[in-house]
């Protein structure tokens, strides 16, 4: 398997963040579930990975299904209990979609996301329950708060991976910077007009604008070639274009 490329457009920027990001998984029991969480910590740069109590699970497997994010299996950390996993966070957030008449307060994703604005330079732990049965509420009262990912009322299961994925996008979504477009090199309205003025006379050399055109045609020409937000590049490329075809069709006459 080829390495990624270099910083492509749509990657995020890792700045100086204050926030260390720490994923829990609860007695979790797949391999492939695993390797399936580390892609996910990798696709959005989060490293540690601690396993509670968790099964005896094939690393090798878990390594094959996390692609690039091997490097956050090599480096899992395994814990006797939730307790001792989350002792060094500043905040534990458990997600759980039953906790609605758990003490702890609940939010959903978006909320709890929120507010992380304000929350400096902390550890938070991100804790996520078993495949089968998700966090327990034995777990509960260890976390700051309970955070449920909106879902359908016919389906409010996600599978282990796929909340991971939500829950570090949208932190990662929310206060990480990504490349965004290169800003192209805009036309100016003097050179859309020479596209403009060469478009209508391949119209009319091909014939397709003639007498009997109604007028609205040639109107939609000009609109069309003024309206489209083209680069300079592709300017070039749509003049060089029509002024072949201007010539082809001169010296057929």
């Amino acid at each position: 398997m080829s390495e990624p490329r270099s910083t492509a457009y749509g990657d995020f920027v890792e700045g100086d963040s204050a926030l260390r990001l720490i994923v829990v998984l609860v007695e979790p029991k797949d391999a492939r579930n695993i390797g399936a969480v580390a892609r996910a910590m990798s696709n959005l740069n989060v490293s540690e990975l601690r396993l509670v109590t968790p099964e005896a699970f094939d690393v090798s497997m878990a390594r094959s299904v996390s692609c690039w994010g091997g490097g956050v299996i090599d480096s899992v950390s395994r814990w006797q209990s939730l307790r001792d996993a989350v002792a060094d966070a500043h905040e534990v957030v458990g997600f759980a979609s039953d906790s609605g008449r758990h003490r702890t307060p609940q939010l959903v994703l978006e909320q709890w996301v929120d507010s992380l604005a304000e929350a400096g330079e902390k550890t938070v732990a991100l804790v996520f329950g078993s495949e089968e049965d998700g966090l327990g509420r034995e777990h509960f009262p260890l976390c700051q708060f309970l955070v449920r990912i909106p879902s359908s009322a016919e389906n409010r299961s996600y599978n282990l991976a796929q909340s991971v994925m939500l829950a570090l996008y949208t932190i990662r979504r929310r206060y990480a910077p990504f490349v965004g477009a290169v800003q192209a090199e805009w036309p100016t309205s003097g050179q859309l007009e020479g596209l403009t003025q060469m478009v209508l006379r391949v119209a009319e050399e091909s014939g397709f604008l003639n007498d009997h055109s109604p007028e609205h045609v040639r109107d939609l020409l000009v609109n069309v070639t003024r309206r489209g937000r083209l680069s300079t590049r592709e300017l070039k490329i749509l003049t060089g274009l029509f002024g072949t075809v201007d010539k082809a069709l001169k010296r057929g006459k």
